[in-house]
């Protein structure tokens, strides 16, 4: 019997676990995986599949095929961003990543409205559920748990540069975020309601499969910022984003 429940395609799904399985330690570094036939036997599906989610793997690096052998998983390698990115202290540097951060998050939410499957869409929900029901004045714990909400978002691509992008930034992110959650109890109060009902109808996107809907709504979202950056600098954001 399958294991396989999600809509989607099938070699993708099947790649995504196989990844978990690499990433939770599940799969070793250097260790053989279950050949192709015990695969297909496990997930339910044809080799074909399993061909095409084993060819996803050794293309990104995952593993590799050994003559004979079987297929392995790669030594891991500690491979830093290919750039570095400065400490963010301050408005304009908090806006060069928040433009950047637009050109990613929005092929990411679509993504994620596109490839969603019911784990995915239980992790966004459960990140939401977090961060609405907060009730704390420690700036950091908010910044955290609404990062965590974009986070979800970017798991659910199941594509893994997007959640270690999100990651590598995390530091100039949360400076982003802070200075939201960090102001005075009015104005606070307003932004909440307001960010909340932002991630509502991000949440709803994904859950439709709706991609459009999804990329507007965190269009609105993220540049809600900018322009905010943009009035405090002098200098309004490009309305063509």
């Amino acid at each position: 019997m399958s294991i396989i429940t999600q809509r989607g395609n099938l070699a993708e799904i099947v790649t995504a676990k196989l990844n978990e399985r690499i990433e939770s330690g599940l799969y070793a570094a250097g260790e053989k995986i279950p050949s192709s036939a015990m695969l297909c036997e496990e997930f339910g599906v044809s080799r074909t599949v399993i061909r095409e989610a084993l060819t996803s793997l050794k293309f990104a690096g995952r593993v590799t095929a050994r003559q004979g052998a079987g297929v392995f998983v790669t030594e891991k390698e500690t491979r830093p961003i290919a750039y570095e990115i400065g400490r963010t202290e301050d408005i304009r540097s908090a806006m060069q990543i928040l433009e950047l951060r637009l050109g990613v998050e929005l092929q990411s939410v679509a993504l994620a409205a596109a490839r969603r499957t019911p784990e995915a869409l239980a992790e966004i929900a459960r990140a939401y559920d977090n961060l609405e029901a907060l009730q704390t004045d420690d700036a950091q714990i908010e910044a955290r748990a609404d990062f965590e909400f974009h986070l979800a978002i970017a798991r659910a691509t199941r594509n893994p540069h997007f959640p270690s992008f999100l990651e590598a930034v995390m530091d100039s992110i949360n400076f982003d975020l802070l200075l939201k959650h960090r102001q005075s109890a009015r104005a606070y109060s307003t932004y909440l309601r307001q960010v909340n009902k932002e991630h509502a109808s991000i949440l709803s996107a994904i859950t439709q499969g709706d991609v459009k809907a999804a990329r507007s709504a965190m269009s609105q979202h993220l540049e809600e910022s900018l322009t905010r950056y943009g009035v405090m600098l002098d200098e309004p954001a490009d309305p063509e984003t």
